[in-house]
């Protein structure tokens, strides 16, 4: 008989406001509601209630908050990015590094709905190296066909790679393309 993982629930508002500094700060760009409920829901892992409660007293001090099309999107103020330094580590690294990981998806996958064919993010890591998750979508479709992750040993050389990549998306999908197809 398998012995059942326990699930980590995060019930406690201010540990929630933490780990929405967190996810924002960890991605680098602001996060919508609807991506949030459904970042923090895997596994269950933070209950609807307490995210909305949350997210009421987190506006101010420790995010902005701006309607975008009708849904509210959260970016962290500079306390806020300072509350994701000092006190993410406070929440345990299986859930930071799980609801990271979902953050990330969520986020590419919402990026992918827009226009371009080529999407780019980068996320630093806590030993300061950078995740860079590249989708490209068909041109025939429109859905992804490609979802590659580089590695880079740091912000500079992160930001190098997505900047080369955004300056030519065209050409970077077309010779990923022609390099697979073949």
């Amino acid at each position: 008989m398998m012995k059942e993982v326990p699930r980590i629930r995060i019930d406690d508002v201010n540990k929630i406001r933490i780990l929405v500094c967190h996810l924002i700060y960890s991605l680098g760009c602001p996060l919508n509601r609807d991506q949030l409920v459904e970042i923090t829901s895997l596994e269950q892992a933070v209950n609807y209630f307490d995210l909305m409660e949350a997210l009421d007293g987190i506006t101010g001090r420790l995010c902005t908050c701006k309607e975008v099309n009708g849904i509210p999107v959260y970016a962290n103020t500079k306390l806020g990015d300072a509350a994701a330094r000092e006190f993410g580590s406070e929440l345990p690294q299986s859930v930071r590094e799980k609801m990271f990981e979902e953050a990330v998806k969520v986020y590419t996958r919402d990026e992918i709905r827009k226009d371009s064919l080529v999407s780019v993010r980068y996320a630093e890591q806590q030993n300061g190296t950078c995740t860079i998750g590249v989708t490209i979508k068909s041109e025939k479709t429109g859905r992804q066909k490609y979802y590659l992750t580089i590695s880079a040993s740091g912000k500079e050389e992160a930001d190098r790679i997505k900047k080369r990549i955004q300056g030519s998306p065209e050409e970077f999908r077309r010779y990923l393309e022609s390099y697979f197809d073949e």
